[in-house]
């Protein structure tokens, strides 16, 4: 009997303490963050009742977690079971058209699986890239970060995550490091990278020479891989395209010019990908392609012309939110994915949004502990937290939903501003007020 007693005892102690309520304001004095670059808010689900805020109308750069919104808006209008197709159309005249989608995951592989359908004898190729519009750059970008991976360029003519991967192998010691490209793409390189006893390279675009002029300098050791992002992505596309009929004997000299498809062309062969995978690449992984590039496409099935516009999917969202009777008035989205710092949100609107209870559905599509943005975060609470991590300038936010153990379900959205701390003391302090939510509320 004392055995089971001692057990039970046990088992009492190591489980989470519940108080009556959370004491968010001890967490937030004993941290190393400023409270006044604090902006917090939690909403019970349930009850639409805003349990706790800190600053939560103050005015702050979301970062990622602004996905959560824009994507939201953009599953809205074009429905879950949405596929972005890229499709190959033939006509009587034995000429071929390609329809793009747009579609962010579209692969060198998928293509040839298109273009294998081309017979050789082909009199002409057109490709229809009428869905978005040519600005293939986000609001707010800045210039100077573009060779940031993640800052790749986004257009109709999606390929390859718009980015190319780079080899630096190591040689005899001393001695210049070896440059490989994975695919094709002019990329041209001053190479200063010297095989040496460590691993440390730097890239700078020198884009008043040339645009894909790349100055390389270090030292290698071992095998490094970047990725570089491509400033042409329609020049890519059909280099690539051209790259894949040489490969299958498709002897083809003429240009790939654009035109609309017309009724005279039949389609003969997709490749697509669906709203789930779409979803996951932006809540799960935060790519700002999928993010930027899904946001214009629901615009284009909205507008008279069917071509997809930043402006076009900003009207959609403040229709969204008038819907949902959200208020605006505060507020600047600058682009779909949360990276330009011209971006304005608060902690309440983005609580306010998730809450709805037409938005709610997204909690099922986010990742949890351990997947995605929240790989090696907060694994005990695998299973009942779901959310979005964003970082700008000096900016580190979370947004989601956590699912208490006293069996609530609760927005909350954490926006710190304070930029003399560190990233380290930022994402501690998060994870410290979740668990306040998780275990208290």
């Amino acid at each position: 009997m004392l055995k089971y007693i001692l057990t039970f005892l046990l088992t009492i102690i190591s489980l989470p303490v519940l108080a009556s309520s959370a004491d968010f304001s001890k967490i937030i004095s004993d941290s190393n963050i400023k409270k006044s670059d604090i902006s917090i808010s939690v909403i019970n689900t349930e009850t639409g009742k805003e349990v706790y805020q800190l600053h939560s109308k103050k005015k702050f750069y979301p970062g990622s977690v602004q996905k959560l919104l824009t994507y939201k808006v953009a599953e809205y209008v074009l429905g879950r079971d949405y596929r972005f197709k890229t499709s190959l159309y033939k006509n009587s005249k034995n000429e071929y058209l390609i329809k793009l989608g747009a579609d962010p995951l579209l692969t060198s592989d998928n293509l040839k699986v298109l273009a294998t359908k081309i017979q050789p004898e082909t009199n002409a190729i057109y490709i229809d890239d009428s869905i978005l519009d040519d600005e293939n750059w986000g609001n707010g970008w800045d210039e100077e970060d573009n060779l940031n991976p993640s800052l790749a360029k986004f257009s109709a003519y999606n390929l390859d995550n718009n980015i190319i991967k780079v080899l630096f192998i190591p040689n005899e010691k001393n001695s210049p490091a070896t440059i490989s490209q994975e695919k094709f793409y002019p990329l041209s390189f001053i190479n200063e990278v010297i095989t040496g006893d460590s691993n440390k390279i730097e890239l700078t675009r020198k884009n008043y020479i040339a645009p894909d002029m790349i100055i390389a300098s270090g030292t290698v050791n071992t095998v490094v891989t970047k990725y570089i992002p491509i400033t042409n992505t329609k020049r890519y596309f059909k280099l690539t395209l051209e790259r894949i009929l040489n490969e299958e004997k498709i002897d083809y000299s003429g240009l790939y010019k654009s035109k609309k498809l017309t009724p005279d062309f039949k389609e003969i062969a997709i490749i697509s990908h669906g709203m789930d995978e779409i979803g996951a690449s932006i809540l799960k992984n935060g790519n700002n392609i999928s993010s930027e590039t899904v946001f214009k496409v629901a615009a284009a099935k909205t507008s008279p012309e069917n071509k997809g516009t930043f402006n076009g999917g900003l009207k959609l969202f403040y229709d969204y939110c008038k819907q949902l009777n959200i208020d605006t008035k505060d507020i600047k989205i600058a682009d779909a994915s949360g990276v330009s710092d011209d971006n304005i949100l608060t902690a309440e609107f983005i609580t306010t949004f998730l809450a709805n209870k037409q938005t709610y559905d997204i909690k099922q599509l986010l990742p949890t502990s351990g997947e995605g943005v929240l790989n090696n975060r907060m694994s005990y609470m695998k299973g009942k937290l779901f959310a979005q991590t964003g970082a700008i300038n000096q900016t580190g936010s979370i947004a989601g939903y956590v699912d208490t153990l006293n069996g609530n379900t609760y927005a909350f959205c954490i926006i710190i501003n304070d930029e003399s701390a560190k990233n380290a003391d930022k994402k501690m302090l998060e994870e410290y007020l979740i668990r306040e939510i998780f275990t208290k509320l």
